[in-house]
C-alpha cells in the first residue's frame, strides 16, 4: 500500500461491497441470457437494470457518506465495463446489436483500461470517472436496452451511444496527456 502514496486500495465498505455484488451479477446475467428459458433475455435484462440501480446506489452512498476509496474508483468502472462488454457481446451474438458499436466500445474500454493501469502503476494515480464517461455509460446502457427489446429508435440510440463513447474517449485521452505532463 505504501507504493501508492496512501491510496486506500484495500478498503471494503458498503459502496464497495455493493460494487462487488454488481460484478457477481454478471454470471447471473449470462446464465439467464443463455439458459433458453422462456423470457430468459428479458429476465437477464432485468438483472442488468438491477445492476444499473445498484451502480447509482453505491455512488450515492460513497459520495453522501464520504466513503469514496481508491478501490471503489477502480472497481466501480470495472464493474460497468465488465457488464457492458458481457451484455453487448451477448446481444451481438443473437443479432440485436450492430458489430460496429461492439467494436467501438471494446476499443474504447481497452484504451481506458490500459491507460488507467499505466496511471495506477506508473504514476500512482487513480483516475475517477468524469461527466463524459458517466454520460457515455448511461447512453450505452440505453442502447443495450433498445437493442435487447428491439425498440423503435434503436439505431439512433446506438449512434448516440457510439458518439458519446468517442467523446468520452477523447476526453479521457486529453486528461491522460495532461497527467503525463505532470
Amino acid at each position: 500500500m505504501g507504493e501508492f502514496e496512501g491510496l486506500d486500495i484495500v478498503v471494503l465498505n458498503l459502496p464497495n461491497l455493493i460494487t462487488i455484488v454488481r460484478i457477481l451479477l454478471i454470471p447471473v446475467f449470462l446464465l439467464l441470457f443463455w439458459s433458453g428459458i422462456p423470457n430468459g433475455v428479458i429476465i437477464a435484462m432485468i438483472v442488468v437494470g438491477i445492476s444499473g440501480i445498484t451502480d447509482m446506489v453505491d455512488g450515492y452512498l460513497a459520495r453522501k457518506y464520504n466513503m469514496i476509496t481508491s478501490l471503489g474508483k477502480i472497481l466501480d468502472p470495472l464493474a460497468d465495463k465488465l457488464m457492458i462488454i458481457t451484455v453487448m457481446t451477448s446481444l451481438f451474438l443473437i443479432g440485436k446489436l450492430p458489430s460496429w458499436l461492439v467494436i467501438l466500445v471494446l476499443v474504447k474500454e481497452m484504451v481506458l483500461v490500459l491507460g488507467g493501469v499505466f496511471l495506477i502503476f506508473r504514476k500512482r494515480i487513480v483516475v475517477s470517472a468524469n461527466f463524459y464517461g458517466k454520460a457515455a455509460t448511461v447512453l450505452i446502457y440505453l442502447a443495450l436496452f433498445f437493442g435487447a427489446f428491439e425498440l423503435n429508435g434503436r439505431t439512433a440510440m446506438a449512434l448516440i451511444a457510439g458518439a458519446a463513447s468517442v467523446i468520452a474517449l477523447i476526453n479521457y485521452m486529453y486528461s491522460f496527456n495532461r497527467r503525463q505532463e505532470c
